[in-house]
């Protein structure tokens, strides 16, 4: 496979033809991919280790021992030096080119050209030299590493069970009346049980919603123990959505689940519609005291003693007249908070990245979410109904991802997460998932050529003798 594409695109670092490779895989290649399943372990590790890392956040969890320590970045910087000398030694491109690459690629290049006339130069080197570099880097390697059905479930499998233990931290603190905010005097807000990303209870009920279905289809295509497992952790997850108050965690919650059950139970109405009154009942009789009085002030604003949804809606209508005054070169990555009203983010990720990269970085940005959702509504429409077990588990597992798309899409109204990982992670999930389909696409068109043909007839003679 290597040799081939060398010949047909001689020196180039990239697979530009990747989209079609992921699409409609030859046989040949696919062949060699199998019997290589598991292409750089070095390089995928460091991945394993750095989305651990992302998680456990050793710098807030123990900051007497790593302090201000760059653990992540420097495990995100050896693994790409390890990826990169992988690939190179090997012959190989670095990296495959899909879609969503390239909508990456444009929102870089805009933050890098509006960086110098940005308000505050500083704070786009920042976000692009910090946050974002480990974005995108982590980003690569998801899209190129993730090549197996194993690795994938490995890595869904870790980021449920840490999500599941930082739920249940959560859920610790609210029992415990660790409250960061109070409404009416009653202490109800609390922060995430580390920091970092999860820090904030809107981004941690974000990053809650979006593990919730993939706990679910984990549960539905594992072994009994892990069907009790992951069934548990599903309900961590969504108990720790519920602690947070956050309203748009939970409407990326109500999102996310009805995606999930309308897609796995499509079949059988029925039991989508007790399970949908069952997850409601459970819902109703664990909300705690105070939060469907949250939840009314998603409507009515003017209700908010704490004054939150009045603030974000003021930051809102700012960020969208930043948008309307800059439609074309925006105000530079990372500078909404130097034009905001309280020099906080805009809490919308799609308006606040209209303002810093202007019209062409929004486009970008939401065929990033949206383009994943064709190919992974593709997989499921060629599984459905079959009774082969890997294709059922693609099945789920797509469904699985198209939900946390869909979650993390509400959430975004709510939280300003353009830059953060919980949509790249999502995206590399599908990618992945697009791989595996049309590999197991080549394997049933394999299997079906080796089934018995009509015999050849040799000429010529008075009777016809089958070909050996």
């Amino acid at each position: 496979m290597i040799g081939e594409s060398n010949k047909m695109n001689a020196g180039a670092l990239f697979d530009r033809r990747a989209e079609s490779v992921l699409l409609a895989p030859r046989a040949a290649d696919e062949k060699k991919e199998r019997a290589e399943p598991a292409s750089h372990p070095l390089a995928f590790a460091g991945l394993f280790l750095f989305t651990l890392l992302l998680y456990v956040r050793p710098n807030e969890l123990f900051p007497d021992v790593f302090g201000i320590f760059p653990i992540m970045k420097i495990v995100a910087i050896l693994t790409l030096i390890v990826y990169i000398g992988g690939k190179l030694g090997h012959g190989e491109r670095l990296s495959m080119w899909p879609l969503e690459m390239s909508m990456l690629s444009v929102i870089i290049l805009l933050g890098i050209i509006l960086t110098p006339i940005a308000a505050a130069p500083q704070a786009s080197i920042d976000l692009l030299t910090d946050t974002f570099f480990k974005v995108v880097v982590i980003f690569v390697l998801m899209i190129n590493l993730v090549d197996t059905r194993k690795r994938l479930l490995l890595m869904m499998k870790l980021v449920v069970i840490c999500g599941t233990g930082i739920a249940a931290g959560s859920i610790e603190k609210f029992v415990e009346g660790k409250f960061t905010a109070t409404i009416q005097g009653v202490g109800v807000r609390i922060e995430g049980t580390v920091g970092g990303i999860f820090g904030n209870p809107n981004d941690l009920a974000m990053a809650l919603d979006m593990l919730l279905p993939l706990a679910i289809v984990l549960a539905l295509t594992s072994k009994p123990a892990g069907r009790l497992l992951y069934s548990a952790c599903a309900l961590v997850l969504a108990m720790g959505v519920v602690v947070t108050f956050s309203r748009g965690g939970f409407l990326g919650l109500a999102a996310a689940g009805g995606v999930l059950l309308w897609k796995l139970g499509r079949n059988n109405k029925l039991t989508t519609v007790m399970a949908a009154l069952a997850a409601c009942l459970v819902l109703a009789m664990s909300m705690p005291a105070g939060y469907t009085d949250r939840l009314f002030t998603i409507i009515h604003t003017e209700q908010d003693t704490t004054n939150s949804a009045q603030e974000r809606q003021g930051e809102m209508k700012q960020a969208l007249e930043i948008a309307l005054r800059h439609p074309f070169l925006g105000i530079g990555m990372g500078n909404y908070p130097f034009y905001s009203n309280h020099a906080i983010r805009a809490h919308n990720a799609y308006i606040e990245v209209a303002g810093e990269l202007g019209i062409a970085g929004l486009i970008a940005y939401l065929i990033l979410i949206f383009a994943p959702l064709r190919s992974l509504k593709r997989i499921e429409r060629e599984t459905s109904g079959t009774k082969d077990p890997r294709k059922r588990e693609l099945r789920f597992l797509s469904a699985g991802v198209h939900a946390a798309i869909i979650g993390y899409f509400v959430c975004a109204v709510f939280s300003s997460a353009q830059y953060q990982w919980y949509l790249f992670y999502v995206v590399g999930y599908a990618l992945s998932l697009r791989r595996l389909h049309a590999m197991k696409q080549t394997d049933d068109a394999e299997a079906n050529a080796m089934e018995v043909r009509p015999a050849a007839v040799e000429r010529g003679f008075l009777w016809k003798r089958e070909a050996v």
